[in-house]
């Protein structure tokens, strides 16, 4: 049957006698690329969750579905183009139409925190850099504050900084957050927001966690090279 035959050529494709079929070859070195790739991008993941630095380069990974969805298009694409059509509309095509759906993950993480929370970071990061309590200001100081920081090139939160475990916490998640992506996460719920610096106050978090995710030069890879 077709899906036989499609089987049994996937197979060919991905480990053919070189000798008998020279022009497969091109498609198994881009094919054990992604294969790797794939590979490096789980261990990444992996080492996130262990909460252990990594220095992969970015182009060691894939960080979207349609990095990934490239190098499968090429194939399809490709094997299409030489008559190869069992093939390219078999697993292949299932595969991308999966990645094509659902992206690099199963779903979305949204995550959930109260904006008192957020403001007890601030206070502890205001506080640490001689700025006064964050929570005693006013609206328009909030806004102030935020607005300006927001723009700025800079993170706001020190390595050194040392906070209580519940700031931390909310420092740690945020940090996290940045090191998954968006295309990871769903969701930010603010839990008891009142006013405009609730939302603002989120939104320098999680800028700040991403300046400190791409300036981040990390530790080297347990089992990298």
């Amino acid at each position: 049957t077709e899906s036989q035959t499609g089987k049994s050529g996937f197979q060919k494709l991905l480990e053919p006698q070189l000798p008998q079929l020279p022009g497969i070859a091109p498609y198994r070195v881009v094919l054990g690329n992604v294969k790797d790739k794939l590979e490096r991008s789980r261990r990444r993941l992996e080492l996130l969750l262990e909460d252990v630095a990594c220095d992969y380069d970015p182009l060691d990974y894939y960080e979207t579905a349609d990095q990934l969805l490239e190098p499968l298009l090429l194939c399809y694409e490709s094997l299409q183009s030489y008559g190869s059509g069992v093939l390219a509309d078999g697993r292949l095509a299932d595969l991308i139409r999966r990645v094509a759906t659902f992206g690099m993950v199963l779903m979305k993480l949204d995550l959930r925190q109260e904006s008192g929370r957020h403001a007890d970071t601030l206070d502890a990061i205001t506080t640490y850099l001689d700025m006064g309590t964050y929570s005693e200001w006013d609206e328009e100081k909030k806004l102030d504050f935020l607005t300006r920081e927001l723009k700025g090139k800079r993170p706001l939160v020190p390595v050194s900084i040392e906070v209580p475990a519940d700031v931390k916490e909310v420092l740690d998640t945020f940090q996290i957050a940045a090191e998954l992506g968006s295309d990871s996460l769903g969701a930010y719920v603010i839990s008891m927001a009142s006013s405009a610096s609730d939302v603002l106050a989120v939104e320098l978090l999680q800028k700040d966690a991403r300046l400190a995710a791409t300036g981040e030069l990390g530790r080297a890879c347990p089992g990298g090279t």
